[in-house]
C-alpha cells in the first residue's frame, strides 16, 4: 500500500460522501464513517474508475478500514502491471 494511493481513496471519501466530523486517516474503518452496504457498492463503483482496477463492495466489506482499501487497490494494480 503506498501512501500516496490512501491520501486518494481519502480525497475521493472526503469529495463524495459526508464523514461528519470523523477524522479520516488509512486507519479509520468504515463502519465509524457509518458506510452501510449502499455506500460501499457506490465507493467500488468509484475506486474501480479512478484506479483502473476492478474493486468489489465485498472487497472493501471484508476489508473494513481505508488502510486495507488501498492495499487492495495497490495488489490489483500491481498484479495488472505485470
Amino acid at each position: 500500500m503506498t501512501e500516496s494511493t490512501v491520501a486518494r481513496i481519502i480525497a475521493i471519501i472526503c469529495e463524495h460522501f459526508d464523514t461528519g466530523d470523523t477524522e479520516v486517516s488509512a486507519a479509520t474503518d468504515f463502519e465509524s464513517l457509518e458506510f452501510d452496504s449502499l455506500v460501499l457498492v457506490e465507493l467500488a463503483v468509484i475506486l474501480t474508475r479512478e484506479f483502473g482496477v476492478e474493486v468489489t463492495d465485498d472487497e472493501l466489506a471484508d476489508g473494513r478500514t481505508i488502510g486495507e482499501a488501498a492495499a487492495v487497490v495497490a495488489r490489483k494494480s500491481t498484479a495488472l502491471a505485470r
